[in-house]
Protein backbone atom coordinates (compact mmCIF):
# COMPACT_ATOMS: atom_id res chain seq x y z
CA UNK A 1 0.00 0.00 0.00
CA UNK A 2 1.49 3.13 -1.06
CA UNK A 3 2.39 5.74 2.05
CA UNK A 4 0.16 8.98 2.57
CA UNK A 5 1.87 11.87 1.29
CA UNK A 6 2.49 13.43 4.77
CA UNK A 7 4.59 10.54 5.87
CA UNK A 8 6.40 10.19 2.73
CA UNK A 9 7.25 14.34 3.53
CA UNK A 10 8.40 12.52 6.95
CA UNK A 11 10.27 9.73 5.69
CA UNK A 12 12.36 12.02 3.31
CA UNK A 13 12.75 14.88 5.82
CA UNK A 14 14.67 12.79 7.73
CA UNK A 15 17.11 13.84 5.27
CA UNK A 16 17.10 17.28 4.97
CA UNK A 17 17.49 16.89 8.99
CA UNK A 18 20.52 14.42 10.05
CA UNK A 19 24.04 16.70 10.50
CA UNK A 20 27.93 15.14 10.71
CA UNK A 21 29.44 18.17 12.53
CA UNK A 22 32.80 16.82 14.44
CA UNK A 23 34.59 20.17 14.28
CA UNK A 24 34.04 23.11 15.98
CA UNK A 25 33.06 25.95 12.63
CA UNK A 26 32.72 29.64 14.38
CA UNK A 27 30.01 29.64 16.76
CA UNK A 28 29.07 25.88 16.22
CA UNK A 29 30.33 22.75 18.54
CA UNK A 30 31.35 20.05 16.96
CA UNK A 31 30.02 17.05 18.02
CA UNK A 32 31.20 13.12 17.55
CA UNK A 33 28.65 11.56 16.57
CA UNK A 34 25.61 12.40 14.21
CA UNK A 35 22.40 14.08 15.38
CA UNK A 36 19.40 15.72 14.11
CA UNK A 37 18.19 19.57 13.67
CA UNK A 38 14.78 20.63 13.91
CA UNK A 39 14.57 22.04 10.41
CA UNK A 40 16.39 22.61 7.21
CA UNK A 41 15.44 26.43 7.37
CA UNK A 42 19.23 28.15 8.33
CA UNK A 43 17.80 29.67 11.16
CA UNK A 44 18.25 26.84 13.81
CA UNK A 45 21.36 24.38 12.38
CA UNK A 46 22.43 22.70 15.48
CA UNK A 47 21.10 20.31 18.16
CA UNK A 48 19.25 21.14 20.45
CA UNK A 49 18.89 19.79 23.98
CA UNK A 50 15.06 18.86 24.45
CA UNK A 51 14.26 18.99 20.58
CA UNK A 52 16.41 15.82 20.18
CA UNK A 53 14.41 13.74 22.71
CA UNK A 54 11.41 14.24 21.11
CA UNK A 55 12.91 13.83 17.20
CA UNK A 56 13.97 10.70 18.49
CA UNK A 57 10.36 9.48 19.25
CA UNK A 58 10.30 9.27 15.44
CA UNK A 59 13.57 7.73 14.74
CA UNK A 60 13.06 4.09 15.89
CA UNK A 61 12.81 1.17 13.02
CA UNK A 62 14.07 4.31 10.57
CA UNK A 63 17.87 4.32 8.32
CA UNK A 64 18.60 7.01 11.11
CA UNK A 65 17.75 4.86 14.16
CA UNK A 66 21.58 5.01 15.20
CA UNK A 67 21.06 8.79 15.80
CA UNK A 68 19.22 8.24 18.93
CA UNK A 69 22.31 6.68 21.03
CA UNK A 70 24.29 8.98 18.82
CA UNK A 71 22.43 12.49 20.35
CA UNK A 72 22.25 10.74 23.60
CA UNK A 73 26.38 10.32 23.43
CA UNK A 74 26.82 14.14 22.44
CA UNK A 75 24.75 15.13 25.45
CA UNK A 76 27.90 13.20 27.21
CA UNK A 77 29.95 14.86 25.34
CA UNK A 78 28.87 18.76 25.71
CA UNK A 79 28.34 17.87 29.46
CA UNK A 80 32.32 16.37 29.78
CA UNK A 81 33.65 19.25 27.73
CA UNK A 82 31.54 22.41 29.41
CA UNK A 83 30.26 21.24 32.94
CA UNK A 84 26.85 21.83 30.97
CA UNK A 85 24.13 20.88 28.30
CA UNK A 86 23.81 24.01 26.63
CA UNK A 87 20.62 25.01 24.97
CA UNK A 88 22.24 24.11 21.89
CA UNK A 89 25.12 23.32 20.86
CA UNK A 90 26.36 26.26 19.94
CA UNK A 91 28.69 28.99 21.51
CA UNK A 92 26.19 31.75 22.58
CA UNK A 93 23.89 29.06 24.05
CA UNK A 94 26.29 28.08 26.83
CA UNK A 95 24.77 30.39 29.17
CA UNK A 96 21.66 28.04 29.67
CA UNK A 97 20.60 24.96 29.23
CA UNK A 98 17.17 23.92 28.36
CA UNK A 99 14.39 21.37 29.92
CA UNK A 100 16.43 17.85 30.72
CA UNK A 101 14.90 14.81 28.68
CA UNK A 102 18.62 13.46 28.88
CA UNK A 103 17.85 10.56 30.88
CA UNK A 104 14.75 9.86 29.04
CA UNK A 105 17.29 9.73 25.92
CA UNK A 106 19.02 7.62 27.33
CA UNK A 107 16.43 5.14 28.21
CA UNK A 108 15.28 5.40 24.62
CA UNK A 109 18.49 4.68 23.17
CA UNK A 110 19.21 2.06 25.79
CA UNK A 111 15.83 -0.29 24.81
CA UNK A 112 16.09 1.27 20.96
CA UNK A 113 19.97 -1.30 21.80
CA UNK A 114 18.47 -4.30 23.87
CA UNK A 115 15.87 -4.44 20.77
CA UNK A 116 18.73 -5.14 17.93
CA UNK A 117 20.55 -7.31 20.39
CA UNK A 118 23.29 -5.23 21.38
CA UNK A 119 25.63 -6.75 24.14
CA UNK A 120 27.10 -3.64 24.94
CA UNK A 121 23.36 -2.22 26.11
CA UNK A 122 23.63 -2.27 30.06
CA UNK A 123 26.98 -1.22 30.44
CA UNK A 124 26.37 1.85 27.85
CA UNK A 125 23.17 2.96 30.18
CA UNK A 126 25.53 2.65 33.43
CA UNK A 127 27.99 4.91 31.78
CA UNK A 128 25.47 7.27 30.41
CA UNK A 129 23.61 7.41 33.29
CA UNK A 130 26.35 8.31 35.89
CA UNK A 131 27.35 11.30 33.78
CA UNK A 132 23.54 12.26 33.83
CA UNK A 133 23.42 12.02 37.56
CA UNK A 134 26.26 14.32 37.55
CA UNK A 135 24.97 16.69 35.12
CA UNK A 136 21.70 16.23 37.79
CA UNK A 137 23.87 17.44 40.80
CA UNK A 138 26.40 19.64 39.57
CA UNK A 139 23.62 21.81 36.66
CA UNK A 140 20.07 21.26 38.20
CA UNK A 141 20.38 21.07 42.02
CA UNK A 142 23.37 23.57 42.02
CA UNK A 143 23.03 26.14 44.27
CA UNK A 144 25.85 28.75 43.38
CA UNK A 145 26.91 30.56 40.29
CA UNK A 146 27.31 30.02 37.36
CA UNK A 147 24.43 26.96 38.02
CA UNK A 148 22.06 28.53 40.15
CA UNK A 149 19.28 26.36 40.13
CA UNK A 150 18.29 25.22 43.23
CA UNK A 151 16.60 28.06 45.42
CA UNK A 152 13.24 27.15 47.67
CA UNK A 153 12.67 23.96 49.86
CA UNK A 154 15.22 21.78 47.66
CA UNK A 155 13.16 22.79 44.20
CA UNK A 156 14.92 24.37 41.05
CA UNK A 157 13.79 27.27 38.86
CA UNK A 158 15.23 28.02 34.85
CA UNK A 159 18.24 30.03 35.17
CA UNK A 160 20.85 31.93 33.15
CA UNK A 161 24.51 33.08 33.53
CA UNK A 162 23.38 36.60 33.20
CA UNK A 163 20.87 36.24 35.46
CA UNK A 164 18.09 37.81 33.12
CA UNK A 165 14.09 36.83 32.80
CA UNK A 166 13.91 36.82 29.56
CA UNK A 167 17.20 34.40 28.96
CA UNK A 168 15.74 32.02 32.09
CA UNK A 169 12.60 31.87 29.92
CA UNK A 170 14.72 30.58 26.72
CA UNK A 171 15.79 27.81 28.89
CA UNK A 172 12.40 26.65 29.55
CA UNK A 173 11.92 26.13 26.06
CA UNK A 174 8.90 28.12 26.02
CA UNK A 175 10.43 31.14 24.76
CA UNK A 176 8.28 33.41 25.31
CA UNK A 177 4.74 32.77 27.19
CA UNK A 178 2.37 33.96 29.63
CA UNK A 179 3.93 32.31 32.52
CA UNK A 180 5.67 33.56 35.40
CA UNK A 181 4.64 37.43 34.15
CA UNK A 182 7.70 37.18 32.69
CA UNK A 183 9.38 36.81 36.01
CA UNK A 184 10.91 33.40 35.36
CA UNK A 185 14.01 33.81 38.31
CA UNK A 186 11.48 34.57 40.89
CA UNK A 187 9.48 31.26 39.69
CA UNK A 188 9.94 27.04 40.40
CA UNK A 189 8.33 25.79 36.94
CA UNK A 190 5.93 22.83 38.00
CA UNK A 191 7.28 21.36 34.36
CA UNK A 192 11.07 21.68 35.19
CA UNK A 193 10.31 20.06 38.54
CA UNK A 194 8.45 17.37 37.63
CA UNK A 195 11.53 16.60 34.77
CA UNK A 196 13.51 16.18 37.76
CA UNK A 197 11.50 13.96 39.84
CA UNK A 198 11.35 11.50 37.22
CA UNK A 199 14.94 11.63 36.54
CA UNK A 200 15.40 11.17 40.06
CA UNK A 201 13.22 7.87 39.66
CA UNK A 202 15.36 7.17 36.63
CA UNK A 203 18.55 6.68 38.56
CA UNK A 204 17.16 4.32 40.90
CA UNK A 205 15.71 2.31 38.16
CA UNK A 206 19.41 2.57 36.76
CA UNK A 207 20.44 1.51 40.03
CA UNK A 208 17.88 -1.65 40.15
CA UNK A 209 19.52 -2.64 36.82
CA UNK A 210 22.68 -2.59 38.35
CA UNK A 211 21.35 -5.09 41.55
CA UNK A 212 22.31 -1.30 43.75
CA UNK A 213 19.75 -1.32 46.01
CA UNK A 214 21.65 1.03 48.00
CA UNK A 215 21.31 3.30 45.30
CA UNK A 216 17.91 2.85 44.17
CA UNK A 217 16.67 3.45 47.87
CA UNK A 218 18.41 6.34 47.91
CA UNK A 219 17.56 8.02 44.37
CA UNK A 220 13.81 6.76 45.07
CA UNK A 221 13.86 8.55 48.44
CA UNK A 222 15.01 11.76 46.64
CA UNK A 223 12.02 11.72 44.42
CA UNK A 224 9.59 10.85 46.96
CA UNK A 225 10.64 13.88 49.11
CA UNK A 226 10.82 15.96 45.89
CA UNK A 227 7.24 14.79 44.88
CA UNK A 228 5.98 15.54 48.49
CA UNK A 229 7.47 19.10 48.67
CA UNK A 230 6.03 19.58 45.24
CA UNK A 231 2.44 18.77 46.48
CA UNK A 232 3.14 21.58 49.15
CA UNK A 233 4.19 24.40 46.20
CA UNK A 234 2.15 23.29 43.15
CA UNK A 235 -1.27 21.96 43.39
CA UNK A 236 -4.03 24.19 44.22
CA UNK A 237 -6.88 22.02 45.94
CA UNK A 238 -9.45 24.88 45.52
CA UNK A 239 -9.17 25.04 41.76
CA UNK A 240 -7.47 21.37 40.88
CA UNK A 241 -4.96 22.25 39.01
CA UNK A 242 -0.79 22.57 39.15
CA UNK A 243 0.63 25.77 38.87
CA UNK A 244 4.11 27.69 38.55
CA UNK A 245 4.85 28.69 41.64
CA UNK A 246 6.45 32.44 42.88
CA UNK A 247 8.94 31.26 45.44
CA UNK A 248 9.73 35.11 46.21
CA UNK A 249 6.34 36.03 47.25
CA UNK A 250 5.23 32.25 48.19
CA UNK A 251 2.42 32.40 45.66
CA UNK A 252 1.20 30.18 42.81
CA UNK A 253 0.14 31.84 39.57
CA UNK A 254 -3.26 30.98 39.65
CA UNK A 255 -3.99 33.96 36.65
CA UNK A 256 -1.31 31.77 34.33
CA UNK A 257 -2.91 27.87 34.12
CA UNK A 258 -1.23 26.64 31.23
CA UNK A 259 -0.06 22.63 29.76
CA UNK A 260 2.96 22.69 32.50
CA UNK A 261 0.30 21.76 34.98
CA UNK A 262 -0.27 18.35 33.30
CA UNK A 263 3.82 16.96 33.91
CA UNK A 264 2.68 15.91 37.07
CA UNK A 265 0.59 13.43 34.92
CA UNK A 266 3.56 12.35 32.94
CA UNK A 267 5.95 12.24 35.53
CA UNK A 268 3.78 9.86 38.13
CA UNK A 269 3.91 12.15 40.91
CA UNK A 270 0.22 12.97 40.78
CA UNK A 271 -2.19 11.34 42.80
CA UNK A 272 -5.42 9.52 41.23
CA UNK A 273 -7.50 11.96 42.69
CA UNK A 274 -5.59 14.87 41.29
CA UNK A 275 -5.54 13.69 38.24
CA UNK A 276 -9.15 13.58 38.02
CA UNK A 277 -9.89 16.51 38.88
CA UNK A 278 -6.98 17.71 36.57
CA UNK A 279 -8.60 15.88 33.24
CA UNK A 280 -12.12 16.42 34.11
CA UNK A 281 -11.83 19.93 35.56
CA UNK A 282 -9.06 21.36 32.79
CA UNK A 283 -8.66 19.28 30.01
CA UNK A 284 -11.74 20.58 28.44
CA UNK A 285 -10.59 24.08 29.16
CA UNK A 286 -7.04 23.47 26.78
CA UNK A 287 -9.10 21.21 24.56
CA UNK A 288 -9.50 23.04 21.22
CA UNK A 289 -10.68 21.95 17.72
CA UNK A 290 -6.72 21.38 16.88
CA UNK A 291 -5.87 19.94 19.88
CA UNK A 292 -4.35 21.70 22.72
CA UNK A 293 -3.80 25.32 22.98
CA UNK A 294 -0.86 25.99 25.39
CA UNK A 295 -1.77 28.52 27.83
CA UNK A 296 -5.53 29.83 27.80
CA UNK A 297 -4.45 33.69 27.56
CA UNK A 298 -3.21 35.17 24.24
CA UNK A 299 0.15 37.63 23.93
CA UNK A 300 0.99 39.47 20.88
CA UNK A 301 4.42 37.56 19.91
CA UNK A 302 4.19 35.18 22.58
CA UNK A 303 4.03 31.92 20.27
CA UNK A 304 4.03 29.84 23.60
CA UNK A 305 0.33 30.86 24.22
CA UNK A 306 -3.34 30.62 22.86
CA UNK A 307 -3.77 30.11 20.05
CA UNK A 308 -0.87 27.75 19.54
CA UNK A 309 -0.28 24.28 20.06
CA UNK A 310 2.38 22.03 20.03
CA UNK A 311 3.99 19.05 19.26
CA UNK A 312 5.61 18.31 22.64
CA UNK A 313 3.30 19.71 24.97
CA UNK A 314 0.54 17.64 22.91
CA UNK A 315 2.74 14.14 23.62
CA UNK A 316 3.42 15.01 27.07
CA UNK A 317 -0.66 15.61 28.04
CA UNK A 318 -1.05 12.63 26.32
CA UNK A 319 1.10 10.68 28.30
CA UNK A 320 -0.13 11.49 31.38
CA UNK A 321 -3.56 10.98 30.42
CA UNK A 322 -2.47 7.43 29.12
CA UNK A 323 -0.27 6.67 32.81
CA UNK A 324 -3.69 7.75 34.64
CA UNK A 325 -5.83 5.49 32.22
CA UNK A 326 -8.08 8.02 30.51
CA UNK A 327 -8.11 6.20 27.11
CA UNK A 328 -10.61 7.71 25.62
CA UNK A 329 -9.27 11.80 26.27
CA UNK A 330 -5.68 10.53 25.22
CA UNK A 331 -7.19 9.36 21.91
CA UNK A 332 -9.49 12.44 21.72
CA UNK A 333 -5.99 14.71 22.06
CA UNK A 334 -4.09 12.57 19.34
CA UNK A 335 -6.76 12.08 16.83
CA UNK A 336 -7.61 16.07 16.98
CA UNK A 337 -3.40 16.51 16.42
CA UNK A 338 -3.11 14.14 13.53
CA UNK A 339 -6.08 15.73 11.67
CA UNK A 340 -5.10 19.52 12.71
CA UNK A 341 -1.39 18.43 10.91
CA UNK A 342 -2.56 16.62 7.77
CA UNK A 343 -5.19 19.72 7.09
CA UNK A 344 -2.35 22.16 6.96
CA UNK A 345 -0.36 19.79 5.25
CA UNK A 346 -3.14 19.67 2.46
CA UNK A 347 -2.79 23.45 2.29
CA UNK A 348 0.99 24.34 2.68
CA UNK A 349 2.62 20.57 1.50
CA UNK A 350 4.50 21.11 4.86
CA UNK A 351 5.14 20.28 8.62
CA UNK A 352 5.56 22.99 11.00
CA UNK A 353 7.26 23.88 14.21
CA UNK A 354 3.43 25.37 15.58
CA UNK A 355 0.38 25.28 14.98
CA UNK A 356 -3.15 27.56 15.66
CA UNK A 357 -5.10 24.47 17.53
CA UNK A 358 -8.41 27.30 17.97
CA UNK A 359 -8.32 28.11 14.00
CA UNK A 360 -7.13 24.99 11.56
CA UNK A 361 -7.19 27.97 8.46
CA UNK A 362 -5.81 30.60 10.81
CA UNK A 363 -2.45 32.25 11.43
CA UNK A 364 -0.31 30.96 14.02
CA UNK A 365 1.49 33.52 16.43
CA UNK A 366 4.75 33.37 15.03
CA UNK A 367 6.81 34.81 17.93
CA UNK A 368 9.87 36.27 17.92
CA UNK A 369 11.11 34.39 14.73
CA UNK A 370 7.81 33.25 12.66
CA UNK A 371 6.55 29.89 11.77
CA UNK A 372 9.13 27.44 10.62
CA UNK A 373 8.61 24.29 7.99
CA UNK A 374 9.99 20.88 9.04
CA UNK A 375 9.69 20.11 11.90
CA UNK A 376 11.75 17.33 13.24
CA UNK A 377 9.57 17.34 16.91
CA UNK A 378 6.37 17.72 14.83
CA UNK A 379 7.48 14.91 12.39
CA UNK A 380 8.12 12.51 15.41
CA UNK A 381 4.96 13.29 17.69
CA UNK A 382 2.34 12.82 14.62
CA UNK A 383 4.22 9.26 13.26
CA UNK A 384 4.33 8.08 17.22
CA UNK A 385 0.48 9.93 17.32
CA UNK A 386 -0.25 7.71 14.11
CA UNK A 387 0.96 4.59 14.94
CA UNK A 388 -0.58 4.04 18.37
CA UNK A 389 -4.23 5.67 17.20
CA UNK A 390 -4.36 2.00 15.13
CA UNK A 391 -4.25 -0.08 18.04
CA UNK A 392 -7.41 -0.99 19.89
CA UNK A 393 -5.53 0.03 23.21
CA UNK A 394 -3.15 3.05 23.06
CA UNK A 395 0.18 2.00 24.73
CA UNK A 396 1.67 4.60 26.73
CA UNK A 397 6.07 4.78 26.40
CA UNK A 398 7.70 3.58 28.83
CA UNK A 399 11.03 4.44 29.49
CA UNK A 400 12.87 3.17 32.17
CA UNK A 401 10.12 0.99 34.27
Amino acid sequence: MRQPAITQYIDAYWDKLVRQQPEDQKTLIGLPHQFMVPTHDPTFQEMFYWDSFFIALGLGGTRYEAVIEGMAENMAYLYQRFGVIPNASRYYFLSRSQPPFWTQLIWLAYQTKQAAGDPDSAAWLQRLMALAEQEHASVWLATTHPHQRQVHRGLSRYFDINYLDTLACCESGWDHSTRCNGQWMSHLPVDLNSILYLRECDFAQAARVRDDHAAAEQWQSCADQRAETMQAVFWDAASGFFYDYNYLNEVADLDNPSLAGFYPLWAGWATEVQAAQVVEQWLPSFMRVGGLVTTLKTHASYQWASPNGWAPLQWIVVEGLLRYGYQSQAREVMQAWCTLNETVFERTNAMWEKYNVVDPTGEVEGGKYGSLPGFGWSNAVYLDFKRRLAQPTIERWKLGE
